[in-house]
């Protein structure tokens, strides 16, 4: 049960990591709407195959899906709070 929690684990972390890398890459320097953001989110989400592709069993892929998850919700979240401290501090 331990080499379980442990493959969840970093396949958590690894799946984490390169997902919000990916996202921060594709925005970096750039103006975007939400709605570009949230499709950038689901575009990696539906990457769930592609972002660990040596992460083979279900645990391992549970655990980078999961990670996926967390990095994009953190991405958003991160972005939403973003634009309303911009819209507390500069007023139109």
């Amino acid at each position: 049960m331990h080499r379980e929690s442990e493959q969840y684990r970093f396949a958590r972390i690894e799946g984490y990591i390169i997902t919000l890398a990916r996202l921060q890459e594709k925005f970096e320097d750039r103006a975007v709407n939400l709605e570009e953001m949230e499709a950038a989110v689901v575009e990696q989400l539906a990457k769930e195959n592609l972002c660990a592709p040596w992460r083979v069993s279900e645990t391992e892929r549970a655990g980078c899906r999961e990670g996926m998850r967390l990095a994009a919700l953190q991405f958003l979240s991160q972005y939403r709070e973003a634009m309303r401290n911009l819209r507390l501090n500069h007023p139109v």
